[in-house]
C-alpha cells in the first residue's frame, strides 16, 4: 500500500484526506518520527504523544491564516512533516539544518520562534490582539503542555486572556509530564473534576477531558473551540512517548530527549559516551557535601536528568527539590532557604537563568543571602541551538555587587570550587560547559579546599604573550602555548572578583589573548580591558569568544573551531598579535 505522508507537502492535503485514512496518517508520522530520532537523536516522546493532536489541529484549523503556536516547539515534529519539510528532517538540530524548535525563517506555518517553556499563551493573545487591531483574519491557538502550567508566565496570560475575552483557543496537551514527571498542586488538579472549575473561573469555556488520541473525539473539541467567540480551553490527555514501547514504559522521561538508537536483537541500543561530564562531576561533589553538612539542599526547576540530580534526589529526597518549570521561584525559594541558615544549591541551565535576572539581583544578591548558582550548560550547548546557548550569564551577571563568580576547567576544580562557594558569607556562582571533563596535568591539580584566585596554568620568564582564559578553554589555550617559549597561560578562575594582581602580570608582557565561551561584550574580555584602563597599563589585547549574533545549532566541537576557539584558533590569534609589532 501506498504511503500517505509522502504526498503531503500542505496542511491542506492533510484537510482533504478522507476521514479514513487518517489512523494510517498518524502511523506512518510515528514511523517516521522513531526513525528519525534513531538516525540523529531529538525530543522523541513529546512529539510521539502529540500526533492525534497534531492532525485535529491541521484538520480544522488553517494554517498559516490561523496561526498555531507551540510551547515550546519540541512536540512538533508532526507539524514539522506535514508543513512541507519532512525531505530536510534527516538534518533535525544539525547545523545548516531543521531547527531544533520552531522558527517563522524555516516556514510561514511556524507562528513564532520559542525554545522556552510557558511563553505560549501569552505570545498568542498578543499575536490575537495584534490581528484585531489590525482588522486582520484568522484564528490564534496556543499548544501548551501541562509541564508549562507549573511556569508562572502561563498564568500571566490566562489571566490577561480570561479577561479579554478574546477567543483564544488554548490546547492543553496534558501527558503528566514535563521532562519528567510534573509536580505541584496545578498538575495533579488537572486528573480532577476540579479542573472545569478552574479553567472556567479564569474566564475560559472548558472542553474535556478529551481523550488526545482520539481523532473524532479531538476534532469534535478543536472545531467547537474554533466557533467560539470567547477564550476556550481544549483539554487533551495524551501518553509521551505512545507508539514507541521503551519510551512508554520509561516512567522517568518517557523519551524525552533521546540521542540515536538503533534495534538489535529486538532490544533498543543508545549511544552513549563513556566519559564523565561537568554535570555528572557536579553531583558528586554535592553527594559527598550534603553527606557532611546538612545545611546543603539542593533546587532545580524540572532539570533532575539534565543536571544529573537523579541519585541525589533518591539518596537525599527531603533535601533536593524540583520546583517544576519555575526559574523565577527557584531563585526566590533559594533565598528563602537561605535565610532559614541552610546552603542552598540552585542547579540551572545558563540558558534558564536568564529568566530569574530581577530574582537573583534583588532577593539573592541585594539581601546578600549565600545561595550557590550552579550552572550548567554555559557556553555552546550544540544540536539545542540559538535558544539554549548558555552565552549571557557571564556578562549580566558580572556587575552585580557581592556575587563571587568562578568557573572549573576540570572535574577536580569543580570539588575545590564547591568547597569555596560554600566558605562564602554571601552569593556565588559556578558554571560549567555541556560536556565531558578535560584531564589536568598532575602538576596543576587543585587542592580539595577553597581556592583564591588565578592560576598559572603555564608560566614563562620572559613572557611574549600571555592567554588569560576561563573553563575548559583553558585547556585549548595550553595545548596552543605548547611548546612555545614565553607564551603564558593563566587561568582566571574567577571573573568576580578579578584577581587584578595576576591580570596584570600577565598582560606586563603586552600582548594578551581573553578565551572565553561566553560573550565578549561585558565578559571576562570586558572586566581584562577594564583593568587595564584603570591601571593605565598599555597592552595589545584579543578577545575570543562568543560574536554578537544567536549562534544557530549544530556540532559545538564544529562551532569553536569556526569561532576559533579551538588550540588552532587560539594559537592563531596569539601569533597574529606577535607579528603585529610594537608591544613591549
Amino acid at each position: 500500500m501506498e504511503r500517505l505522508l509522502p504526498r503531503i507537502q500542505s496542511p491542506g492535503e492533510v484537510r482533504a484526506l478522507p476521514e479514513s485514512e487518517l489512523p494510517r496518517l498518524c502511523e506512518e508520522l510515528r514511523e517516521d518520527i522513531i526513525s528519525l530520532c534513531g538516525r540523529v537523536g531529538g525530543h522523541l516522546g513529546a512529539s510521539l504523544g502529540a500526533v492525534e493532536l497534531i492532525v485535529a489541529l491541521h484538520r480544522v484549523f488553517h494554517s498559516p491564516q490561523d496561526a498555531l503556536i507551540f510551547d515550546v516547539g519540541h512536540q512538533a515534529y508532526a507539524h514539522k512533516l506535514l508543513t512541507g519539510r519532512r525531505e530536510r528532517m534527516g538534518s533535525l538540530r544539525q547545523a545548516g539544518g531543521i531547527a531544533p524548535f520552531l522558527d517563522p525563517r524555516e516556514s510561514p506555518h511556524d507562528a513564532l520562534a520559542a525554545g522556552h517553556a510557558s511563553t505560549a499563551v501569552s505570545a498568542a493573545l498578543g499575536m490575537l490582539e495584534g490581528r484585531r487591531l489590525q482588522g486582520r483574519p484568522g484564528h490564534v491557538v496556543a499548544v501548551v503542555g501541562d509541564g508549562a502550567l507549573t511556569g508562572g508566565l502561563t498564568f500571566e496570560g490566562l489571566n490577561n486572556t480570561g479577561g479579554t475575552h478574546l477567543p483564544l483557543v488554548v490546547v492543553l496537551n496534558d501527558n503528566q509530564m514535563s521532562i519528567s514527571a510534573n509536580v505541584g498542586a496545578i498538575p495533579a488538579l488537572l486528573r480532577t473534576r476540579e479542573a472545569r472549575a478552574f479553567f472556567e473561573g479564569l474566564g475560559f469555556t472548558y472542553l474535556g477531558p478529551v481523550d488526545g488520541h482520539d481523532l473524532g473525539a479531538l476534532t469534535h473539541a478543536l472545531r467547537e473551540a474554533r466557533a467560539s467567540t470567547r477564550p476556550v480551553v481544549v483539554h487533551a490527555l495524551t501518553q509521551k512517548g505512545r507508539g514507541f514501547p521503551p519510551a512508554e514504559a520509561d516512567a522517568q522521561t518517557r523519551g524525552h530527549a533521546m540521542g540515536p538508537y538503533e534495534w538489535r536483537d529486538g532490544k533498543l541500543v543508545r549511544s552513549r559516551g563513556g566519559q564523565r561530564t561537568f554535570s555528572e562531576a557536579f553531583a558528586s561533589a554535592l553527594e559527598v557535601v550534603m553527606a557532611r553538612d546538612a545545611r546543603v539542599v539542593v533546587v532545580t526547576p524540572a532539570m533532575l536528568e539534565g543536571s544529573a540530580l537523579v541519585g541525589l534526589k533518591q539518596r537525599y529526597p527531603e533535601r533536593v527539590f524540583d520546583v517544576g518549570i519555575a526559574e523565577q521561584h527557584a531563585v526566590t525559594f533559594c533565598a528563602g532557604l537561605a535565610a532559614t541558615g541552610l546552603r542552598p544549591v540552585c542547579a540551572i541551565y545558563s540558558t534558564f537563568l536568564q529568566r530569574a535576572y530581577d530574582q537573583i539581583i534583588h532577593d539573592v544578591c541585594l539581601p546578600g543571602v549565600p545561595v550557590l548558582f550552579a550552572v550548567d550548560r554555559a557556553g555552546l550547548v550544540g544540536a539545542d541551538g540559538a535558544t539554549h546557548q548558555g552565552t549571557y550569564d557571564v556578562a549580566s551577571l558580572r556587575p552585580i555587587p557581592g556575587l563571587t563568580l568562578m568557573a572549573p576547567v576540570t572535574g577536580e576544580d569543580v570539588t575545590a570550587m564547591l568547597a569555596t562557594a560554600l566558605s562564602l558569607p554571601g552569593p556565588s556562582l559556578m558554571r560549567f560547559p555541556r560536556g565531558t571533563l578535560p584531564v589536568l596535568p598532575e602538576a596543576l591539580h587543585p587542592g580539595a579546599g577553597p581556592v583564591r584566585g588565578a592560576r598559572w596554568l603555564k608560566r614563562a620568564t620572559e613572557a611574549r604573550v600571555s592567554f588569560i582564559t576561563l573553563g575548559p578553554l583553558g585547556m585549548s589555550a595550553l595545548e596552543a602555548a605548547s611548546g612555545e617559549p614565553g607564551w603564558c597561560v593563566l587561568d582566571a578562575r574567577f571573573v568576580s572578583p578579578l584577581d587584578e594582581a595576576a591580570v596584570l602580570e600577565a598582560a606586563a608582557c603586552g600582548r594578551v589573548v581573553v578565551v572565553e565561551e561566553g560573550t565578549t561584550h561585558g565578559g571576562l574580555g570586558s572586566a581584562v580591558l577594564e583593568l587595564l584602563a584603570a591601571r593605565g597599563v598599555s597592552a595589545r589585547v584579543r578577545l575570543l569568544g562568543m560574536p554578537d549574533t544567536f549562534v544557530p545549532h549544530g556540532d559545538a566541537r564544529v562551532q569553536r573551531t569556526e569561532l576559533g576557539l579551538d588550540d588552532a584558533g587560539l594559537r592563531s590569534a596569539a601569533q597574529a598579535l606577535l607579528s603585529e609589532g610594537g608591544a613591549r
